[in-house]
């Protein structure tokens, strides 16, 4: 499969991810307590406002993520849906630091599966295995994005889930993400970056859509920046955003103020057929 961002930039994103490294997540320190509980607006709609409404809570059930690294968002899904979490990634610092996280939150390390996704042998292995498949941030990377979709479902068991999360590069997050890193920009697709593109992605002959929409208002967290004094700017919006996404919280705990400009993501939740 030609990707977009192929696998050495990933190894070179967890390079640094060193055994023990500030990648770490404790979700039961105080530390993890106060970034979930001052996370960006739209992360707190994903997990407190939409996902509740349309996913089960069943220990019984089992999850896969695609491109699984740090796991964090594995973890979340063990604690708010008690599911069993397993994960694949293909970057070998990205699997470690994944398996430390599962370890320091007390799960399994044996089920991040350091793989590649797209291989015959794990597609067979695992056909129909799971309950409910999540990607987040992975199919923009590929220009032929219906076939990665269609891995995914291939992966879920008829009447599972699958739960898949774009960032929105269009309107005024184009425009910021090609001022603040365009090499990052150009690692993503973005002609599937509008909810009409997107929702097409998932044919109803093969998914029942249950959600698809953008999702939050808007948030810096969705840029990254390899400049030094753009990175200083950087961090400073960051931390002006931090009250006012509490504020967002407190005044619209609903996906309220969505927009196709300004949303940083895209969300669809479907039932395999």
């Amino acid at each position: 499969m030609k990707d977009l961002a192929p696998q050495k930039y990933w190894d070179s994103v967890y390079k640094h991810m060193a055994v023990g490294s500030s990648e770490s997540v404790r979700l039961n320190s105080w530390r993890e307590k106060l970034k979930v509980w001052t996370r960006d607006y739209s992360n707190f709609l994903i997990w407190e406002a939409v996902l509740p409404k349309v996913l089960l809570v069943d220990d019984k059930l089992k999850i896969i993520e695609i491109g699984s690294a740090p796991g964090k968002y594995l973890i979340n899904f063990n604690k708010l849906f008690h599911y069993q979490v397993y994960g694949i990634e293909y970057s070998e610092g990205g699997a470690a630091i994944a398996k430390e996280n599962f370890i320091t939150n007390g799960l399994d390390p044996n089920n991040i599966i350091k793989a590649d996704f797209f291989s015959q042998d794990f597609q067979n292995q695992f056909k129909e295995h799971f309950d409910l498949v999540f990607s987040r941030g992975f199919i923009e990377h590929y220009h032929d994005v219906e076939s990665v979709v269609n891995q995914h479902l291939n992966l879920v068991k008829t009447g599972g889930r699958i739960v898949i999360s774009i960032p929105n590069l269009s309107g005024v997050n184009y425009t910021l993400s090609k001022y603040f890193n365009i090499d990052s920009l150009l690692l993503h697709n973005t002609t599937i970056m509008n909810k009409a593109s997107f929702s097409n992605l998932f044919p109803v002959s093969k998914v029942e859509s249950i959600f698809c929409d953008y999702v939050g208002l808007f948030s810096f967290g969705l840029f990254n920046t390899n400049r030094r004094w753009k990175y200083i700017i950087y961090r400073i919006l960051l931390l002006i955003q931090r009250p006012v996404d509490l504020v967002l919280r407190l005044i619209w705990p609903s996906n309220f103020l969505k927009s196709r400009f300004t949303s940083p993501y895209l969300l669809f939740v479907g039932i395999k057929k």
